[in-house]
């Protein structure tokens, strides 16, 4: 009976080990590599004018960073609409019109936070969102430093 208790008591310690079992040279190359796709992402995507797409787009580039995203991740909120097609709702497409029509994501991050207050609903993952979109917005402006150069 001790013997499943030690096997046991083992598996639970490798299960609660913390952090990342990949040798810290392909961490970094990974920090790095998702990091870069971010940034190129940034140079062509503005923000105050942008489309679905491009949301659907930001919400891959994160996913390809490592973040775990969750449902109510606002990019991917915003990146998933219906379409009504003969009297029947389907998921949009990239080539729907609605995905190409540009609007201001910040004025409608702002807009929901101030909604969600009205009506006592979290405004957490929205202010969150708002600040990736600052950050966003910061690395188009900002040129690139090679700290390994």
């Amino acid at each position: 009976m001790q013997v499943n208790n030690v096997s046991y008591a083992t598996g639970i310690a490798q299960l609660h080990k913390s952090g990342n079992n990949l040798p810290p040279a392909k961490e970094q190359n990974l920090q790095e590599s998702s990091s870069n796709s971010i940034r190129e992402l940034a140079k062509s995507i503005d923000p105050s004018n942008m489309s679905r797409n491009e949301a659907r787009a930001i919400v891959d580039a994160q996913r390809q960073a490592g973040e775990p995203i969750e449902l109510d991740n606002p990019f991917l909120l915003h990146s998933m609409i219906l379409v009504n097609e003969n009297g029947q709702l389907r998921n949009a497409t990239e080539t729907d019109p609605i995905m190409n029509e540009k609007f201001n994501m910040f004025d409608a991050f702002k807009s929901e936070i101030e909604f969600n207050i009205s009506k006592g609903l979290s405004t957490d993952t929205l202010e969150k969102g708002l600040d990736f979109l600052e950050k966003f917005k910061n690395l188009r402006e900002t040129a690139e430093i090679n700290l390994y150069a």
